[in-house]
């Protein structure tokens, strides 16, 4: 029978235990970074639209910010489990950030093109892929393991209401200013990010054991990749993940030009629009918790595919601004659902030695699978439009991915059972209190 520890034992007074000073600079470091992502989730799809009107290209960038989950995330992961976690972090954010100057330059100078686009997207989403999959390595490291639920739940918070909640209309006013301030503040923003990690203060490298020789970086990637794939509950969690994240990415490869066109919005509005989104997801960050624990992770699963895949379908159906606002604020609330349950999930199950490993192969499939994604929502648009118009062409993409979305819904229900989550959740409990990688202050 499913058993959730995730409500944290009351102090004296009746309080829950806090998280702690360590999770809050983590948490602060999140949030700038997360900032940044919103300006440029808006900024960088809109500025591919002022070189090209060419659908298949728009999506193409937007691909080439995830591409390096397809080739990096294992490397990734391996280095993640061999090196301090923090320091990996501030890395790839000190990267990330000359690279956002450059761009930055670029615009200013009016130089841009959509080949060097693309290359930057590409090299900021490698940095992104250091930066992201570590950062859920290092959660168990500074929180109990009974407050896993609670403290990916603030870090969901947080990531939406200044992802999109806050950085989208921000980017939208920066737009309407000038594409290189939308770049230059999200620059601004990561390189403060980097300064918040600075002041985490602890031992961040994996917990292994002590007599243990240092394996090649080979012998570790195949040992992730193997204990994942053999796990009975995180490789088709793993699959169903990266199939959804492949419908999600067919219409939003295309969700500029959807709105534009089809919506008939500008960057202001496109700004509020994905606000709708972020809306929904911090609603969820702060319900979910209170209910996750009642409800079955594998009922949670279903639950959200079948949204998932209804909501898409109604988008791409009915093509109206009231629809769009009131199915992707359902979309927001069930993708934190979603997210808090995943990665609950993938903490509980992984020992610390092989955290990082774990997330990064788990990553390569799901995140992997968006550029892909978004390739095919460009194709097909490209496709479609000479013989279905301009609007319907827009529409094919969410359509398809909610018929996707349904069928996963069915996927999860025959493959994760109640019962093979149950007994995955048992076997895992003494690993997962010996290896949780929990240091107090």
């Amino acid at each position: 029978m499913y058993r959730n520890d995730q409500h944290t034992p009351p102090d004296e007074h009746g309080r829950r235990a806090p998280l702690g000073g360590r999770f809050h600079r983590l948490l602060g470091a999140v949030g700038l970074g997360n900032l940044g992502d919103g300006i440029a989730v808006v900024a960088l799809p809109w500025y591919a639209t002022t070189l090209t009107d060419d659908a298949f290209l728009v999506a193409l960038v937007g691909a080439a910010t995830r591409l390096p989950w397809l080739f990096l995330a294992l490397v990734a992961g391996v280095v993640g489990d061999r090196m301090d976690r923090r320091r990996l972090m501030m890395g790839a954010g000190a990267a990330k950030a000359v690279l956002l100057v450059l761009l930055t330059a670029v615009v200013t100078l009016g130089v841009g093109s959509i080949p060097l686009l693309v290359l930057i997207a590409l090299l900021v989403g490698a940095c992104e892929v250091f930066f992201d999959n570590t950062t859920q390595s290092v959660v168990p490291s500074v929180v109990a393991r009974p407050q896993l639920e609670r403290a990916n739940g603030l870090l969901q918070v947080v990531e939406r209401v200044l992802n999109k909640f806050l950085g989208a209309p921000i980017a939208g006013a920066l737009l309407a200013v000038s594409t290189a301030w939308a770049f230059g503040a999200q620059a601004v923003l990561v390189l403060l990010a980097v300064v918040c990690l600075g002041g985490l203060r602890g031992d961040f490298r994996p917990v292994t054991e002590e007599s243990r020789e240092r394996p090649s970086m080979g012998s570790m990637l195949r040992e992730g990749l193997v204990w994942l794939w053999r796990h009975p509950v995180l490789r088709p969690l793993a699959l169903v993940s990266g199939a959804s994240n492949l419908a999600a990415a067919l219409n939003g490869a295309v969700l500029v030009l959807f709105a534009q066109d089809v919506l008939g919005v500008g960057p202001q509005g496109y700004g509020l629009l994905m606000t709708v989104t972020a809306a929904g997801a911090v609603t969820g960050a702060l319900v979910v918790p209170s209910f996750s624990g009642r409800i079955h992770p594998s009922t949670a699963i279903a639950v959200v595919l079948v949204v998932l895949g209804a909501t898409a379908l109604t988008v791409g159906l009915f093509r109206e601004v009231p629809t769009f606002v009131v199915c992707y604020f359902l979309t927001g609330f069930v993708i934190t659902w979603w997210n808090i349950t995943l990665i609950s999930l993938i903490q509980r199950l992984t020992p610390d030695a092989l955290r990082s490993r774990v997330f990064s192969a788990h990553r390569t499939v799901s995140w992997g699978l968006l550029s892909v994604g978004m390739g095919l929502g460009g194709a097909l648009v490209s496709v479609l439009e000479g013989p279905w118009g301009r609007e319907w062409a827009l529409a094919a993409p969410f359509v398809t991915a909610g018929l996707i979305g349904l069928t996963l819904s069915v996927v999860s229900v025959l493959v994760l059972t109640p019962g093979r989550l149950d007994r995955a959740l048992a076997d895992a409990e003494p690993r997962g209190e010996a290896g949780s990688g929990f240091r107090k202050d």
